[in-house]
């Protein structure tokens, strides 16, 4: 990004992009700090800074210092922090570093005039050089901040240069060199966005896989992986918590004489609307999947028993039939099997979803299209 969005207000939650650019930031932020003390404190003794302006010396080693110590008090945020908050924390970043970096260049362009050797100007010069170079590479997140901060890095370093009389050599060399970083800024911030896009689209794929991975790719619903894993959840906390627990099983009657005699097409059509007709008589924060073929589930979390039969009478009697351009049109007809979670019989899945089946098989047996309680269940 040439710059980071505008943080906004309110408890959004930031996108993957910001929270990436926080904890890059925050990680390279944390490496360079020290090395900009430790090359002041060598430049600063190599010039004899310490024998003759010892205490402004000494004041801008301890401000090198205080923002090393500033650089690793900050802390990263976690998912799912709010957009305002990991745009809070960038700022932050970015001011540490722009005022290390106006810092070092203030430093450095007094040492260079003041200094009597040439080693110590060399020195000093190489630090910045170093330093522009690292930034450029390390913080290509927000280009013109990184414009500014390359500036304050070396700018002042080329300018000392020149009031300070250094060979024309040097200062024809910090010129290219300095062309040479600001190109490579560019690149680096165009590789850096590139980077971003790519890891957009495998979070993309990933959770398109992982919605695939849940969801039946005909009706929409919940799929048997989804449905098995709810069921396991849902049946621990309705043990800890004493919360009814409510699994219906539903089979459309007579599928395979649809699919056998008007074609696959016509089935996959009477599955799309049955299974429309379940989410709306079953909303959230019910979970409704299609287990497989003409087999349904629906899992309820409130509600008595009768409500939950009173609800499957009123799906099976509202299934509409399937216009056909064959003949007739098709009526839908399920037949329903209901069974209520009871901790002490039904110690596994398996217990509470067998319970459920078997009443719908019971439905199957007493002339199908109706809805029957499991044996056992009150």
């Amino acid at each position: 990004m040439s710059e980071a969005a505008g943080s906004v207000h309110g408890t959004q939650a930031a996108a993957p992009r910001k929270m990436q650019e926080m904890a890059e930031s925050l990680q390279r932020l944390r490496l360079g700090g020290p090395f900009y003390a430790l090359m002041w404190l060598l430049a600063g003794i190599a010039s004899g800074l310490w024998d003759r302006a010892r205490w402004p010396f000494v004041l801008v080693s301890v401000a090198f210092i205080g923002l090393s110590v500033a650089r690793f008090r900050l802390r990263s945020l976690p998912e799912g922090s709010s957009d305002a908050a990991v745009g809070s924390v960038l700022d932050r970043i970015w001011v540490l570093l722009l005022a290390n970096a106006a810092l070092w260049g203030a430093s450095v362009a007094w040492l260079l005039v003041s200094a009597p050797s040439e080693s110590a100007r060399t020195v000093a010069a190489i630090s910045s050089y170093a330093f522009a170079t690292a930034f450029a590479h390390s913080f290509p997140m927000r280009l013109r901040s990184a414009f500014l901060a390359l500036g304050l890095l070396y700018l002042s370093t080329l300018a000392a240069l020149v009031v300070s009389g250094s060979r024309f050599e040097l200062v024809a060399v910090s010129l290219l060199y300095l062309l040479y970083v600001s190109l490579a800024l560019r690149r680096t911030h165009a590789e850096y966005l590139q980077r971003l896009d790519l890891e957009d689209e495998l979070r993309r794929q990933r959770d398109l896989f992982e919605q695939q991975s849940r969801v039946d790719g005909l009706t929409g619903l919940a799929n048997r992986r989804r449905f098995s894993a709810a069921l396991q959840d849902w049946m621990r906390h309705a043990r800890a918590s004493g919360e009814p627990l409510i699994m219906l099983v539903l089979d459309l009657d007579h599928f395979k004489a649809i699919n056998d005699g008007h074609g696959h097409a016509v089935g996959d059509a009477c599955l799309r609307i049955f299974a429309q007709t379940l989410q709306n008589a079953f909303p959230s924060p019910d979970l409704a999947a299609r287990l497989g073929g003409e087999e349904f589930a629906v899992l309820l979390r409130s509600g008595r028993l009768a409500d939950a039969v009173r609800c499957a009478d009123v799906l099976r009697l509202s299934l509409p039939e399937i216009v056909s351009r064959d003949g007739p049109g098709i009526p839908l007809q399920v037949s329903v099997g209901v069974a209520r979670f009871d901790p002490e019989r039904h110690l596994e899945p398996d217990a509470l979803y067998s319970e459920a089946d078997a009443a719908l098989y019971r439905a199957k047996a007493q002339g199908r299209n109706r809805v029957c309680v499991a044996d056992g269940t009150s």
